[in-house]
């Protein structure tokens, strides 16, 4: 059975190495230390250094997900990432996801509303678009398509749609009535608003 035979401290605050038999065997936070009351010459068998290991990783886990989590809301999958870039176990990750789950931390459909809210207010968008960024950032398709449903309608769209040709509208001044049209046209299909929404808008726009 391993026997601990030195805990020195890390030039990382809060981290130390743990010394099995001599040699060393790897690193714990401070906390974790002083949740399992480990000193020198405790004797540790494999299980319980799995378990410890498996305690401090989440410990970190956590604080990088909280910490993330603070700065803006994230979905599943970008803090999945985040875990995955400091090289944590998939056991853990899911044990951590799961963990801010339980306290509301994480919502992928309170996420996906507050997003689409914050695009409309702040850069709006098609429908179109607003479902693909969603998507990538791995909301699931039903609560991407329910989202949109409840939170942006077709008419909010066209409104939407207007606000954004207007204000490119005052930057367009080049070019015959054809050609500013054309811009205007390939403008709004780049910001992701539907094909049927952009012909009513522009003739909503030359009716003016």
């Amino acid at each position: 059975m391993p026997i601990i035979t030195g805990i020195e401290k890390q030039k990382k605050e809060g981290r130390y190495n743990i010394y099995l038999d001599g040699d060393f065997a790897f690193g714990l936070y401070k906390e974790t230390i002083y949740d399992y009351g480990l000193r020198v010459n405790d004797n540790l068998t494999e299980t319980k250094i799995n378990e410890i290991r498996e305690k401090d990783e989440i410990g970190f886990g956590n604080k990088v997900a909280i910490k993330f989590l603070n700065y803006k809301s994230r979905s599943e999958k970008e803090v999945r990432r985040k875990l995955k870039e400091k090289k944590l176990s998939a056991v853990s990750i899911d044990k951590i996801i799961s963990r801010l789950k339980e306290f509301k931390f994480l919502d992928d459909e309170q996420y996906a509303k507050m997003f689409v809210e914050s695009k409309l207010i702040h850069n709006p968008k098609g429908r179109r678009a607003l479902s693909i960024k969603l998507a990538e950032k791995g909301i699931p398709k039903d609560t991407v398509q329910s989202t949109i449903e409840e939170n942006y309608s077709e008419e909010t769209e066209i409104k939407k749609a207007q606000e954004v040709l207007k204000k490119y509208q005052k930057k367009s001044h080049k070019g015959s009535p054809q050609e500013i049209k054309q811009k205007c046209f390939r403008h709004l299909l780049s910001k992701g608003f539907d094909f049927d929404i952009v012909k009513k808008v522009l003739k909503i726009s030359e009716g003016e």
